[in-house]
């Protein structure tokens, strides 16, 4: 409602609300944010004879000093089917490139009115239950994984914060450990399983050169004889670094984020999965196993992902390094599908393995750094003089020891753990 000179009519409340404003703090509550910005409203025919009220908001939130833009297109559905919403979205998201964006305008303000930053999203805690049915639990772990890409997604197309990319990318990841754990009851159509490769292809080499010049690096610096020349080799390598930067936003550009999105969360609010890429509906056993109990169907798939682990880790000392890159993703999707199912479990038993599946995924994550980073310096066409050579040679050790020691024991540990299922 409007509140002339910034004084709110406290007769309009309902009781219920006043209940937490004690009458003698009243006086004391002031505003603290505004926003202001100026809507431009249409009325569109859509799919199907639908009525959707478009409406464009240009301005700003504002609170004291602090500023931020507002720029946005709100669809709302006046008449006629969702689906009609989401064909003019998709429309417009491939022509103007823009991105599905959920935090309110109300929220943006009370974060500038407390000074809070935006920030990197990380995964959270899935919660499904036994009383889910295993496509009601592909949807949920799917919708996390678009939630926390979405999040991240303005922050790895404006910021400098590394932090975006990653979490961006591990949404990724997660978002392909949970369609491969599910493949043989809902698959993914070509088109959007083809935007996902490209949309990780493009995050890889940035977070790669995140990781070299921005972790892996300043670890070995300290050990280098002379810290002027490490300097200038930093220098040129952070150069490159910008660069592939650039080139990787110039790429996401190109895949049209915003687009996909909006095409899976179509294909999931429509339960894609049910019909097979010809039209057909999916085979008859294929619709029972989507709809079987999901606490009875993830016991199944973790054994499955557990014997992998298990004879992999036997095998540890005798795997080549190609094996053990294999490994170690393997062991990164049983620690991704044991997160999705957590809650369907409990006991000290599942916290034990969750926690070895962590080191052992750390300690084969050291030693491929090193490896990446390896081949990220012998590669790159940078003049960094004299320091690659020490780098590559410090790199070359550490990646040996890793693999043979500190991963060679989490994997001993990992073969006395009891599965918790």
């Amino acid at each position: 409602m409007p509140v002339p000179g910034g004084a709110p009519d406290w007769t309009r409340f309902p009781p219920a609300a006043l209940a937490y404003v004690p009458e003698s703090q009243r006086d004391l509550i002031v505003p603290v944010f505004e926003t202001r910005f100026h809507r431009t409203a249409w009325l569109l025919k859509g799919k199907g004879g639908a009525q959707i009220e478009v409406a464009l908001d240009v301005g700003e939130v504002v609170s004291g000093e602090r500023s931020q833009p507002i720029c946005e297109i709100e669809l709302e559905l006046k008449a006629g089917q969702p689906d009609a919403l989401f064909a003019l979205a998709l429309e417009w998201a491939g022509a103007f490139d823009c991105l599905p964006f959920d935090v309110s305008k109300a929220e943006r303000g009370v974060r500038l009115a407390h000074g809070v930053e935006s920030a990197p999203v990380k995964s959270v805690r899935l919660a499904l239950d036994d009383g889910m049915s295993v496509e009601e639990g592909f949807e949920a772990i799917v919708q996390a994984c678009l939630a926390q890409l979405q999040a991240n997604l303005p922050g790895v197309l404006a910021s400098d914060d590394i932090e975006y990319v990653h979490q961006a990318r591990v949404a990724l990841r997660r978002l392909r450990a949970a369609l491969r754990l599910y493949r043989t009851v809902c698959v993914l159509p070509d088109d959007l399983l083809a935007g996902l490769r490209t949309l990780t292809a493009a995050l890889g080499p940035a977070r790669d050169w995140d990781v070299l010049c921005g972790e892996t690096l300043p670890a070995i610096a300290p050990h280098h004889p002379d810290a002027a020349v490490w300097q200038r080799g930093m220098q040129a390598l952070e150069r490159h670094r910008i660069a592939v930067r650039a080139a990787m936003r110039e790429a996401l550009a190109g895949a049209r984020p915003g687009a996909w999105l909006l095409a899976l969360q179509r294909w999931l609010m429509q339960h894609g999965w049910r019909v097979q890429p010809s039209g057909h509906p999916a085979p008859e056993a294929q619709c029972v196993a989507q709809l079987a109990p999901l606490d009875a169907w993830a016991r199944r798939a973790l054994r499955r992902g557990h014997r992998v682990l298990v004879r992999g880790a036997r095998e540890f000392g005798t795997l080549a390094p190609a094996q053990r890159h294999l490994l170690r993703i393997a062991i990164k999707r049983q620690r991704y599908a044991a997160e999705f199912f957590q809650t369907l479990f409990d006991g000290k038993r599942q916290v034990r393995y969750l926690a070895a599946l962590r080191l052992a995924q750390d300690s084969l994550g050291r030693a491929n750094d090193a490896h990446i980073a390896s081949v990220l310096l012998s590669a790159a066409q940078v003049e960094t003089g004299p320091m690659r050579e020490f780098a590559l040679g410090w790199l070359a050790a550490t990646q040996a020891e890793t693999a043979n020691g500190a991963c060679a024991r989490r994997m001993r540990a990992f073969l006395e753990l009891k599965p918790y299922w």
